[in-house]
């Protein structure tokens, strides 16, 4: 019978960044660009989070039954199969090695409740192990063709190296020959690549239509050609795990959900071993609706990597790295150009099928760099869409709540841009969907990149070595915060009461504590020298708070009306025939 390819047992090299992600060593081991040696007692294990694979989710959410592992390891020594059900461990296969690669049968996944599985490779002597795979001689449920969907605006290093990754991958993976495409949407047109004429790639050249413009091009592309059952977002800022493209692709040939997607966490490049984001909830009452699962997990520690978590419901996945079914709808992405396009094809189509795994991974630079004040433009105004499109409960004083929750803190926070850049966000809302489909977004995103203020920069020396003031107690926190608004931010305070010197908080913190007595407020990062600094400015301050107050009126006044006419115009601001003229430079006129 025809065996399949499920995971690969990928060792680290003397390259790699952080080699507990990938296996375990004891004893007298060396790594090389071949792969590992051990000698006379050492042992090799993949019980870390790339390496373990994950039984419990397999059973759970695949037709997957039997299961065998080949490892290619050389010498005098052991393999076995280590089975991990409620913490505890035991051997259920074992085998010598010698001078051929071996191979282990696993217990029947059905027949057992086994959470997590791994290799265990131990020398008796000197062995070379080169790497292995998990596989099955099961019937695969589904015949699945795959399309990357790259969008990319001047990303030439990310790009062209994921490319290559990708090409490399699919030439040397007989189980994704021919069943894996790339498509990049090229924002800029200026992207090329070296390849070989036949190579599975296709360039498409296209307007700067953002994010959204790109993912929405790749999409009715890859629709018209008729090839992709399924289709993979990826941005251009990461640094994909190749391996991440095999695991996607067994786990949609033998799903038992047709509309299964996938997800790639994010873990950050600043500290590799780290989770930012494993899927996200989204809590339209909040105002921060947007909620990272998984934040903050060092996906090094053994216990995370061999704990059988169960599935949880994503509301959206970031198109970091998406995968889907093309036919999971006919709508295309929000005209939003960046932020929230993802978010909202999730919550309507893709989020409640979603599911990760270990080792389905990207890296990305931090997000808190990327937080500006033209981002909360569109955070703002986005947001504002999915919330009226998405929920029936969602009512005026929802928005208002957090419009102005938002706006406050940012006020007695000293971030005066920022407050402006969200008004003006809500502003493009409030404007209605007729207006929304008449924006040149190219130019608008041109314009708001102009802001230079509460923008991430290279610090000065002197600033780069004040220290980070950590985050207080939750507690600390909410009193801070009530002594702020009682003091009104502390601009009811006296100039010679506040303190001297400047005070310091996280990048993407909002300090309206530390602000009360403070003139001057450092934002920067925990450990890259960028950052900004902001100073108290009364007149501003008194600005801005009469703008905030009076459109939390205006939406009252307006929300209904909105909320009518945006669900009345979705179909139109997805379509086909929308974008088509988005792509081509034309006018829009809503019906």
């Amino acid at each position: 019978m025809a065996e399949h390819l499920l995971q690969r047992l990928t060792l680290p090299t003397p390259h790699t960044a952080e080699p507990l992600l990938y296996a375990r060593t004891t004893g007298n081991a060396v790594v090389s660009a071949d792969g590992v040696t051990l000698a006379n007692g050492a042992t090799l294990s993949f019980d870390t989070s790339f390496g373990v694979f994950s039984a419990g989710r397999w059973r759970r959410i695949t037709s997957v039954n039997n299961l065998g592992v080949r490892i290619d390891a050389i010498g005098i020594g052991h393999a076995e199969i280590v089975a991990v059900e409620d913490a505890n461990e035991h051997v259920v296969a074992i085998h010598p090695l010698g001078s051929e690669p071996v191979t282990l049968v696993a217990p029947s996944l059905r027949d057992s409740s086994v959470g997590a599985l791994y290799v265990r490779i131990v020398a008796d002597g000197e062995v070379m192990v080169r790497g292995g795979h998990w596989f099955t001689r099961d019937t695969p449920a589904h015949d699945i063709r795959l399309s990357l969907s790259i969008t990319t605006f001047n990303r030439q290093q990310y790009v062209t190296k994921t490319v290559g990754n990708v090409l490399d991958l699919v030439q040397r993976i007989d189980s994704l020959r021919g069943s894996v495409r790339v498509l990049v949407v090229d924002n800029a047109r200026n992207i090329s690549f070296d390849t070989a004429p036949d190579a599975p790639l296709t360039v498409v050249g296209n307007s700067n239509l953002g994010g959204a413009g790109g993912f929405a091009r790749g999409l009715m592309q890859l629709r018209r050609e008729g090839w992709a059952t399924h289709v993979l977002f990826m941005d251009d800022d990461i640094t994909l795990e190749p391996e991440a493209l095999v695991r996607t692709m067994a786990l949609f040939r033998f799903a038992k959900d047709d509309k299964l997607c996938v997800h790639g966490a994010m873990l950050s490049e600043e500290r590799q071993w780290m989770q930012f984001e494993a899927g996200a909830e989204y809590s339209w009452r909040s105002i921060y609706p947007l909620q990272a699962l998984g934040r903050d997990d060092d996906l090094r520690d053994r216990e995370i990597a061999l704990t059988d978590a169960p599935e949880i419901p994503f509301a959206y996945t970031a198109w970091w790295y998406t995968a889907f079914p093309i036919n999971i709808t006919s709508d295309n992405p929000l005209p939003v150009f960046v932020r929230g396009d993802d978010v909202a094809f999730g919550l309507m189509h893709t989020g409640k099928h979603t599911v990760t795994l270990n080792g389905i991974i990207v890296w990305h630079a931090d997000f808190g760099l990327k937080n500006n004040p033209s981002s909360l433009y569109y955070e703002a105004r986005n947001l504002a869409l999915v919330d009226t499109l998405v929920f029936d409960k969602h009512r005026w004083w929802n928005l208002a709540y957090r419009f102005a929750s938002f706006g406050f803190r940012n006020l007695f926070s000293m971030r005066y841009a920022s407050t402006e850049y969200m008004l003006r966000g809500l502003h493009a809302y409030m404007a209605g969907p007729a207006e929304w489909m008449k924006i040149d977004h190219a130019a608008l995103h041109d314009e708001l990149r102009t802001c230079v203020e509460e923008k991430p920069a290279p610090l000065s020396p002197e600033l780069a070595a004040l220290p980070v003031r950590q985050p207080r107690h939750k507690a600390l926190r909410a009193i801070g915060f009530l002594v702020a608004v009682v003091l009104l931010g502390g601009y009811l305070v006296p100039n010679r009461l506040r303190r001297r010197g400047i005070g310091t908080a996280p990048i993407d913190a909002r300090a309206v504590g530390v602000a009360t007595l403070r003139n001057q407020i450092l934002y920067r990062h925990e450990r890259i020298p960028e950052g900004y600094l902001v100073q108290r400015d009364t007149k501003r301050f008194l600005s801005l708070l009469g703008e905030v107050i009076a459109s939390i009126g205006e939406i009252r006044r307006s929300y209904k009306r909105l909320r009518r006419e945006y669900r009345a115009a979705y179909p139109q601001l997805v379509s086909d025939e929308a974008w088509e003229s988005r792509f081509a430079g034309k006018p829009i006129e809503l019906r």
